[in-house]
């Protein structure tokens, strides 16, 4: 396996960067659109169809060995040569978005650069968790991993929930402009960091990755099941959250408001906790906990939708905070699983990538279900849904953790 040259590692600036760039697209993909299209009277049965948008995250294992074998002797730097074209066209993709006035009228441009958005996002994300597991290691590994769940946040909040404030002050066209402007300053670290060249070349450093070497380590199928798990309930109730107040009659900036405090929650408070309770207990310990509290934030979330309480602030704004801050914990324990499962390997992009797409593919499938099932049976009957399958999702986690191949991880 290549070991790194000991000249510098690079900063946590600027990985935290590079998770916040990738998140912009994804929030505006998940969080936004569907909320914008909502207030334009689409119907749930077509917004069930937005959240395809997550498709480039699940199909990156398909290129993920050329990110990996590709550019080893660019002059920019193995990985850089992936992560700086990637983030232009990301940047160019927003900056197309706010050039458009009428999205009822342009709806196919509007789909088109949101899903370039997406698949350069998905592939500069394979690049950065490669350098991430390539050079960081340890505790530094774990705050990286922190970072890299707070960083995305941070750019789903801002591509999310914080562009629906904005929108409601400044206009859609000028806030997807101050998102482009925000993608170029991310670019600026990593323009000036010089990646180093590896000291040493093995056999396994010219044997090119594949998909398939993955799946013949061990530990890798517990680790891939695990990421679907983790993801179930999460992701399904924080679609149904935001579509249920904007049902409920709740102004914009409101609901963005009450998004961005959950995933304020999910920075300041889920990430860190995680970062103490795996130095503490372990990876899986962590996991196991945060997904608990992820299913307390749900049945919170049942009381007002359920009808058993006013959807009002008192309310509202604990439930996504408390549902922040459990995602934050448990995406930050599953993303220190995966990158210590694939440093022990030499194909680190491919080997996060493929659990992160399975993880993604958890996602969108509880996302987009959850959300057809609240078209057919109500808010109340897909969220009681999500628990269901969030506590099956915690079972099978669970059960894979034990698995001894994973165990040895946290050694």
């Amino acid at each position: 396996m290549t070991r790194p040259a000991t000249s510098p590692a690079p900063g946590l600036l600027l990985i935290g960067a590079l998770y916040l760039a990738q998140g912009l697209p994804i929030g505006f993909a998940f969080e936004a659109l569907p909320v914008l299209l909502r207030r334009a009277g689409v119907p749930l049965e077509v917004i069930a169809w937005v959240s395809l948008a997550g498709l480039p995250w699940v199909l990156k294992p398909l290129w993920a060995p050329l990110v990996d074998n590709l550019g080893r002797g660019a002059h920019l730097g193995r990985r850089r040569a992936w992560i700086i074209p990637m983030q232009l066209i990301l940047a160019a993709a927003m900056a197309g978005l706010a050039m458009i006035a009428d999205w009822q009228a342009a709806a196919l441009p509007v789909v088109v650069l949101t899903l370039v958005a997406s698949v350069a996002a998905a592939t500069q994300d394979t690049a950065t968790d490669g350098l991430a597991a390539e050079r960081l290691h340890g505790g530094r590994l774990t705050r990286a991993n922190a970072l890299q769940s707070g960083g995305m946040m941070a750019g789903f909040m801002l591509g999310g929930s914080g562009l629906l404030w904005a929108s409601g002050h400044i206009g859609v066209q000028a806030a997807l402009a101050v998102l482009a402007g925000l993608l170029i300053a991310a670019l600026l670290p990593v323009l000036a960091w010089a990646e180093p060249r590896a000291t040493t070349t093995t056999d396994d450093d010219r044997r090119p990755a594949r998909l398939r070497a993955y799946f013949r380590r061990p530990g890798a199928w517990p680790v891939l099941i695990a990421g679907i798990g983790f993801a179930l309930p999460y992701s399904g109730g924080l679609a149904l959250s935001k579509l249920y107040l904007t049902d409920a009659g709740m102004a914009l900036d409101r609901i963005g408001l009450i998004g961005i405090a959950g995933s304020l929650a999910m920075i300041l408070i889920g990430c860190p906790l995680a970062v103490r309770m795996i130095g503490r207990h372990g990876t899986g310990p962590t996991l196991v906990s945060a997904l608990v509290l992820t299913l307390a934030a749900l049945g919170l979330w049942l009381l007002p939708v359920a009808g058993l309480v006013a959807p009002d602030l008192a309310i509202v704004l604990p439930a996504s905070i408390l549902l922040g801050t459990a995602g934050g914990a448990a995406t930050t324990a599953a993303a220190t699983l995966m990158m210590r499962f694939a440093a022990r390997g030499s194909q680190a992009g491919t080997d996060v990538t493929i659990p992160q797409a399975a993880q993604v593919a958890g996602e969108t499938l509880s996302g987009g279900v959850a959300t057809a099932i609240a078209a057919g049976t109500g808010y109340a009957g897909a969220l009681a849904a999500v628990l269901a399958a969030g506590a099956a999702g915690l079972a099978v986690t669970r059960a894979m953790l034990a698995r001894p191949a994973v165990r040895q991880i946290d050694g």
